[in-house]
């Protein structure tokens, strides 16, 4: 595997997620300011991450150790950028990666892994595939609310503290699972050494349980899966991927522009 800069990000360059999987399995280690923490930015995330009411939280991210390109533009930028054999090899998606880190762990039953996700029901099926398997799925908070997110980040805190994991998989969607990891960090542990290994990958845990569909194969390989979300639900998805997502051709000609590293 290799490493590739784009947005002040270092991507992994891999043929496929299952190289990622054993990596994470068998990583004991990490560079000097890296989090056992894995982040899988697509174009929308890119997007948001760019404005400047989230540059704190881009810092915080890029110190992530495990990002993965969910996305096809990324992945076309990389070899615009780099050139074919230099850019990032194929797209890793998050919702790709956790079938495949999930039936690593099943076979690791001594370590610990809880789910933090957005309902009962999808963590008591996580519970009945794997020993020392538990959840936490707090009730809806907003961001903006200090009352609700200080409560709702003191039980997951709490939660964590008791359990004590060695992996956590986190699925509330950007930012809220982003600002609960730099939480957990930073009251449920004393040193970097202590760190679970933590994985921010959104609806991934819906698709495994087929509770949300993906879609068909052939649009995830040609990269249109957010064609397929647009037409499954076009109210929500219209304004951002139409609307603000416009922004990133704008981020990818700045990108080209920078002198590569």
């Amino acid at each position: 595997m290799r490493k590739v800069n784009l947005f002040g990000l270092e991507f992994w360059s891999a043929a496929h997620v299952d190289v990622i999987a054993q990596d994470v399995i068998s990583r004991k280690d990490y560079p000097s300011g890296k989090l056992p923490l894995m982040v899988t930015p697509n174009v929308d995330q890119i997007v948001k991450l760019e404005r400047k009411n989230n540059a704190a939280l881009k810092m915080a991210l890029s110190d992530a150790y495990w990002i993965l390109p969910d996305g096809q533009p990324i992945v076309a930028l990389s070899k615009l950028k780099y050139g074919s054999r230099q850019g990032l090899e194929a797209r890793l998606t998050g919702s790709d990666f956790f079938p495949s880190i999930w039936k690593l762990l099943k076979k690791e039953s001594d370590e610990k892994v809880l789910f933090i996700i957005p309902t009962e029901e999808l963590g008591l099926s996580f519970v009945k595939e794997r020993e020392n398997t538990e959840f936490f799925a707090p009730p809806f908070f907003d961001l903006s609310n200090e009352q609700e997110k200080a409560e709702v980040l003191k039980a997951i805190v709490e939660k964590v503290v008791s359990f004590k994991p060695s992996y956590i998989f986190l699925g509330l969607g950007f930012p809220k699972q982003e600002n609960i990891v730099l939480e957990i960090y930073a009251k449920a542990y004393s040193k970097g050494d202590d760190y679970p290994k933590t994985f921010l990958l959104g609806a991934s845990y819906e698709f495994y349980f087929g509770e949300k569909k993906r879609a068909p194969k052939i649009w995830q390989k040609l990269g249109l899966e957010f064609v397929h979300r647009l037409f499954s639900e076009p109210r929500r998805m219209f304004k951002r991927y139409i609307i603000d997502d416009s922004a990133f051709l704008r981020l990818a000609i700045m990108e080209l522009r920078r002198k590569s590293s």
